[in-house]
C-alpha cells in the first residue's frame, strides 16, 4: 500500500514541479513587468521544498506506524457465536 501512496504523491508532485518550472521559466521572460516576481518564485521554490520533504515523511511515517498485528496463539480459544 505504501508504494501505491508514494506513487501517487510522486506523479501529484512530478506535475506541481513541473508547473512551477513553467512559471520559473515565465518569471525570466516576464522579468521586466513586475519587481515582485522574482521573490514570488523563490517562495513558491521553499513551499514546494518542504511540501516534498514533509509530505514524504509523513506518509513513509503514517504508513510503518499503522500496521495492524493480529497474534494468534495456539492456546488462545476463539468463540463463534451465531447470530
Amino acid at each position: 500500500m505504501i508504494t501505491i501512496y508514494l506513487w501517487v504523491y510522486t506523479f501529484i508532485l512530478a506535475i506541481l514541479w513541473w508547473f512551477f518550472i513553467v512559471a520559473k521559466i515565465h518569471a525570466y521572460k516576464f522579468k521586466t513587468f513586475s519587481s515582485h516576481i522574482f521573490k514570488v518564485t523563490k517562495i513558491l521554490f521553499i513551499f514546494f521544498i518542504v511540501l516534498t520533504v514533509l509530505w514524504y515523511i509523513a506518509i513513509i511515517y503514517y504508513t510503518v506506524n499503522n500496521k495492524i498485528v493480529v497474534k494468534n496463539t495456539p492456546n488462545s480459544k476463539i468463540l463463534e457465536v451465531n447470530y
